[in-house]
């Protein structure tokens, strides 16, 4: 059974200035060609005592069920929390891309909440790396 989930109150996907995540300017890559340039994933987890999951963006489904995923092996899965995402770079533009794109979003959602179970700050970042 997978955590439920709610939308992100008053989320429309804008990062800081306004701009949505890998919008900002000079995100054309790194220079070395290929899939060197995916960008970042950065995610944040706050425990809270409700059993839900609310995730931001809604679009994070995957990251969802990985942060809930976490908790039930944590042995809590009785707690829930925010979980934010924010993505930095290019948007994919193939489906090896997109498919490294949500990898890296679950690694970085399981791993905010290990840290916040753990008593850390509850974030964690990591690089978007191609499958295969």
């Amino acid at each position: 059974m997978t955590a439920p989930t709610a939308p992100c109150p008053g989320g429309d996907g804008r990062g800081p200035g306004g701009r949505r995540p890998g919008g900002h300017p000079g995100s054309g890559g790194t220079g070395r060609g290929g899939d060197a340039g995916l960008g970042t994933v950065r995610a944040r987890f706050a425990l809270s005592e409700l059993p839900v999951v609310i995730v931001c963006p809604e679009r994070a489904g995957p990251a969802c069920a990985a942060a809930g995923r976490a908790l039930r092996a944590a042995g809590r899965g009785y707690l829930g929390g925010r979980l934010e995402l924010r993505t930095r770079g290019p948007a994919p533009r193939t489906a090896r891309q997109a498919a490294a794109l949500v990898a890296a979003e679950e690694r970085a959602a399981a791993l905010a909440v290990a840290s916040a179970l753990r008593g850390g700050p509850g974030t964690a970042r990591l690089r978007v790396r191609p499958r295969g």
